[in-house]
């Protein structure tokens, strides 16, 4: 558990950045959805 109580600044960081690539990711992919929906119509 050291590791942890040593490093828990870096671990809370490390998940909030892999949370927001991850939404960005998501919101890029409906994104390019969207845009080839809006081109077949």
């Amino acid at each position: 558990m050291e590791f942890l109580e040593q490093y828990s600044n870096y671990i809370v960081l490390a998940v909030t950045l892999i949370t927001w690539a991850g939404i960005f990711f998501y919101m890029y992919s409906i994104d390019k959805k969207l845009k080839n929906i809006e081109e077949e119509k």
